[in-house]
């Protein structure tokens, strides 16, 4: 918005006096009335107002930069390659009769390709925080989903969970409903009140509860200790700190996430080929075709 209608909104109000004194009521009716007035002329005016915030949007920020940056283009082609590639494996798997985990890791990966898509357009509008916080979510869905490859009869157990807690978490906000109430109750009859627990689905094979938490599905799975490294940094900025608060990332520092992002679609690209049963000489070539992209960025 222009600094010259801020300037005549406040230069142009009737009131002179803003405390308490005198009629309150009709001093705030009058107001009112004033920043009603205001309001319709943005509204009537708002096709040359958009086209304002644009113009200043791109020009004083580093947007144009990031739309043109090297290192976002190769995350594009990459995200459109994994995806031509998953379309592929999809598309083969409706001749065969496939596995529960199949069917999991299928929708996981729908999930994690919308969500690269949309970290990539959050760093291409500058939105390099939300890049961060946006890959404690993928971290997350990356271990679960190893966690199952180890535990294919989770599957089920996971799935009844995920529909459980729609019914759990409209408790909570005090929005259920009597029929809703009954398939929870049948629920907790089916599985116990700890299914109310975040990992509750986990309880089959992880006995006690406090071991029922996101570190320990890391564990077992054995990953690379550097994923939990930025799973911290980022947790970070997903509940602020003086750190997350005081600094401001660039693109150069955000390579890491990206490439710790791609490596999650990777790896369960191979599994989902794998559990699908393709063939050696197609799991080979689409798997080296991923690699080759993903090993180009360490060279950007």
């Amino acid at each position: 918005m222009d600094q010259k209608i801020l300037k005549r909104l406040i230069s142009e109000c009737p009131l002179t006096v803003f405390s308490e004194n005198g009629d309150v009521v009709e001093k705030q009716q009058q107001f009112d009335e004033y920043l009603g007035k205001f309001t319709s002329f943005l509204h009537s005016n708002e096709n040359q107002l958009i086209e304002h915030f644009w113009s200043e949007y791109i020009a004083l920020s580093e947007v144009s930069t990031l739309q043109s940056a090297k290192l976002l283009r190769r995350y594009f082609i990459f995200l459109d390659c994994a995806t031509a590639v998953y379309n592929y494996v999809a598309e083969k798997s409706k001749r065969k009769s496939v596995s529960k985990l199949s069917e999991h890791i299928s929708i996981q990966l729908q999930n994690d390709l919308r969500q690269f898509k949309g970290i990539l357009l959050l760093a291409i509008n500058g939105c390099l925080n939300s890049v961060i916080t946006e890959y404690r979510t993928m971290y997350e869905s990356f271990v679960i989903g190893q966690y199952l490859v180890l535990h294919p009869d989770l599957v089920p157990i996971y799935k009844e969970h995920s529909q459980f807690l729609r019914y759990h978490l409209t408790r909570l906000v005090g929005n259920s409903r009597p029929e809703w109430d009954k398939v929870y109750e049948e629920y907790i009859e089916k599985y116990g009140k700890e299914f109310t627990e975040n990992y509750g689905w986990t309880k089959d094979v992880i006995q006690k509860k406090n071991d029922r938490i996101i570190g320990t599905l890391f564990r077992e799975c054995e990953l690379d200790a550097s994923l939990v490294t930025l799973y911290k940094y980022s947790c970070s900025y997903v509940h602020s700190s003086a750190f997350s608060v005081s600094t401001r990332p660039d693109l150069n520092s955000l390579k890491v996430f990206f490439q710790a992002t791609v490596y999650f679609i990777h790896q369960e690209i191979v599994t989902y080929m794998q559990e699908i049963g393709l063939s050696e000489k197609e799991i080979i070539i689409l798997d080296n075709m991923l690699t080759l992209l993903y090993d180009d960025f360490k060279n950007i």
